[in-house]
């Protein structure tokens, strides 16, 4: 049995990822989908909308993350490998999905190589890889939200298990949330905490405003890292600093109402949104030469093609979703970038193009 060579394989399984292979799909390119999920537990943003309904999205609307993950998984199995005859030659169309953390992405020649870890991580055992070839490759993993040091279990190896307390009030729409412009309507008029330091931490506090006035800093013990005119602003819109450390959570189930801090406070707000910044999911592209800015995200140019350290696009090799440096994290955006990566990626694979001028 000769090795299958796919035409795209797309590295991810959100909305950015799914809507490449759809697309993709839909111009009759036979794609792989590498979800890593099951393997890493590794979750997209949009996964930790837990209970609080996506309202926001072009499709799927009124649904939560889990809820959404299985609808964009039914949405691929409805495009199954099917075969097919194109200007005489056999060939394949449609999207397979396989359980799949990549490690490592390599090319030779023309051919993207894929390894990738297949079943969950355990501990104490090595990891079983298995490779993969494709024509294209879009990188769609996304990225992780780095998340504060509450209640943090150092002796645990992977990043869920490293703050399983934290993540039981995460998607909630009385717990953590992490993007304002998603979830601010939830607390209209209502007192918001926010966690974090330095001015990036206060465009939270600019979201937030189309939605309330009642606003509190927390640094979690660090000191606010606010640029003086920043900090001139915080002060007259009245935002109170507290940079005491937090202990712990106060909640209630998977309602998070507070936290006790070191100095024995207790404080309670209506709302919670955290930015410790990210960790783009792109440890397989160690090695290679591609532009990323100062947070590691991805940059593209129209096409959505990956470029070299010197601008130029690296043949066959796309980039889509959250890890895209300049783009909005949100649901309607990924769609849009997946889609235009999905598309350019299918143009690459034809055999002839338009004449240079």
């Amino acid at each position: 049995m000769s090795e299958t060579i796919y035409d795209v394989a797309v590295i991810g399984a959100g909305p950015a990822g799914v809507q490449a292979a759809v697309s993709a799909s839909h111009q009759m390119r036979h794609a792989l989908v590498l979800h890593a999920g099951k393997v890493s537990y590794s979750r997209g943003r949009a996964y930790w909308s837990k209970s609080v309904e996506i309202e926001d999205a072009p499709v799927f609307p009124g649904i939560t993350g889990p809820n959404f993950a299985k609808e964009l998984m039914k949405w691929m199995e409805a495009r199954p490998v099917t075969p097919t005859t194109i200007h005489g030659e056999p060939r394949k169309t449609g999207i397979e999905v396989r359980d799949g953390l990549v490690t490592k992405l390599t090319k030779d020649g023309d051919i993207f190589n894929l390894e990738a870890s297949t079943v969950r991580f355990r501990k104490g055992k090595s990891l079983e890889i298995e490779n993969f070839k494709s024509r294209t490759v879009i990188v769609a993993s996304g990225f992780d939200d780095r998340w504060p040091d509450i209640e943090f279990k150092e002796e645990a190896e992977r990043l869920y298990q490293q703050y399983i307390t934290v993540f039981r009030y995460a998607g909630n729409r009385k717990g953590w949330h992490v993007c304002i412009r998603c979830d601010g309507h939830l607390h209209v008029d209502e007192h918001l905490a926010i966690v974090g330091v330095g001015d990036y931490i206060y465009d939270v506090a600019l979201g937030a405003q189309d939605f309330t006035d009642k606003i509190t800093i927390l640094t979690n013990g660090r000191p606010h890292g606010f640029s003086p005119k920043v900090l001139e602003q915080v002060r007259k819109r009245d935002i109170e600093i507290i940079e005491t450390k937090i202990k712990k959570h106060l909640g209630e189930k998977t309602n998070l109402m507070g936290f006790e801090m070191e100095d024995g406070r207790e404080l309670y707000f209506d709302g919670f949104l955290v930015d410790e910044g990210l960790i783009p999911n792109t440890k397989f592209l160690d090695g290679w030469d591609y532009q990323k800015d100062e947070e590691g995200l991805i940059i593209t140019n129209g096409d959505m093609q990956m470029l070299d350290a010197n601008g130029h696009p690296i043949p066959g090799l796309f980039a889509a979703g959250d890890l895209v440096s300049g783009e909005r994290n949100l649901i309607a955006t990924a769609f849009a970038l997946g889609q235009e990566a999905g598309l350019s990626a299918s143009d690459a694979l034809r055999k002839w193009h338009h004449p240079v001028h």
